[in-house]
């Protein structure tokens, strides 16, 4: 029996001995194998997220935020990291060392680029997007004949005229139905770009709704699945645009072309960092995952800031311009006589005024300007 209590001592030492340092082990091995490290960096002295060498959290104040998250880290439940992985890996940051010189410029741009100041620093973008963006618009109207139309419009009905009008924006603006009747190869591949781009902004409204945090989610998942597919068809109709400007001798206007070609370049900036943010973030390469989000955040303010003065506008100006010439038609029909039906189109529009300047030029060499065309059948 002495001899047995002996044997059962000796292996009970023995498995705890094996047992240590495979314990130790793992205890070590926790935070350089958690997901922790893509945004807290692999020494704990940060990246996208705060340093966490020599925590002065308390173990129960850590795991409440890795279970309920803070800014834009997500939660992580029980399933994922239990609460005993929770308190290794606590005590494993606690004991790293404080090392100042490894604190990333990353850390220090994200702290500027916190959910507050990007919302703040996108809601002036758009301000000033919106305003010129309407102004444009405003000078479209003008050239075709807004005010000449509106004392028309009074008589003929403001609710009638507002119907014919919203009609007109989604079937014709929208659903862009003329050049579906008229060339379905080129509405699909307009429609790529076009509704691409509607669920991108859609993905992203989604995203603030239902993972505020920007938590990983599965590629499967259907928030994940809308941006993807959209950012794919974006991409595919900006190719197509660009073999149109190595191919269509029509695809000058005349005045945009340079600020056309910066548009379509920053769209495949926006798309392309886009795409690598999410790549790079899921292959672990945590170091680079906050340049190419700056990346795609400069391609994205750059892109809404110089919508208004390329061809972007036309997706806002065309589908107007259009509307107005149904309300002008039903007007027509309804026997007023307004001395004008048609809209200008954009591209001869300004043809058409280096056109006139020319001719003015010839009769007084003299002459500079301005030039104010009127548009009349």
């Amino acid at each position: 029996m002495k001899q047995f209590v002996v044997w059962f001592a000796v292996l009970a030492s023995s498995v705890a001995i094996a047992q240590g340092p495979a314990q130790q082990a793992h205890e070590s091995e926790v935070y350089s194998t958690a997901t922790c490290v893509g945004c807290h960096g692999v020494t704990a002295m940060g990246g996208l997220g705060p340093p966490l060498a020599t925590t002065k959290l308390t173990y129960e104040e850590f795991l409440d935020t890795v279970r309920k998250g803070k800014g834009m880290m997500p939660a992580t439940p029980a399933t994922e990291l239990p609460d005993a992985d929770v308190k290794a890996l606590h005590d494993e940051v606690q004991k790293m060392p404080w090392i100042e010189s490894q604190i990333p410029l990353s850390y220090t741009v994200g702290r500027m680029l916190s959910t507050h100041s990007v919302t703040h620093l996108f809601l002036a973008v758009f301000l000033f997007a919106f305003i010129f963006g309407v102004r444009v618009l405003v000078y479209w109207l003008g050239c075709a004949g807004w005010k000449n139309l509106s004392p028309y419009v009074k008589k003929f009905g403001r609710l009638r005229a507002t119907g014919i009008a919203l009609r007109s924006l989604v079937v014709d603006g929208l659903c862009v139905a003329s050049l579906f009747r008229k060339n379905r190869f080129r509405w699909f591949m307009h429609g790529l770009i076009l509704y691409g781009f509607l669920g991108l902004m859609l993905a992203d409204i989604l995203m603030q709704i239902f993972n505020p945090t920007r938590g990983d989610l599965s590629l499967l998942d259907p928030l994940k699945i809308l941006p993807i597919v959209s950012g794919i068809a974006v991409m595919t109709g900006v190719f197509y645009v660009l073999f149109r400007y190595r191919t269509d001798p029509y695809i000058d206007n005349g005045l945009t072309l340079g600020r056309d070609f910066l548009f379509v370049n920053l769209l495949v900036h926006t798309v392309v960092s886009g795409f690598l943010t999410v790549i790079i973030n899921r292959s672990g390469q945590s170091g680079w995952v906050m340049p190419v989000y700056l990346y795609h955040l400069g391609s994205i303010t750059l892109l809404i800031a110089t919508a208004p003065f390329t061809r972007f506008a036309h997706a806002w100006v065309v589908p107007a311009l259009v509307a107005m010439t149904r309300v002008t038609e039903a007007v027509t029909a309804s026997g007023v006589n307004l001395g004008f039906e048609r809209e200008p189109a954009p591209g001869r529009h300004h043809k058409s005024e280096r056109i006139a300047l020319g001719v003015l030029k010839a009769i007084d060499p003299d002459y500079e300007g301005p030039t104010t065309l009127r548009y009349y059948p």
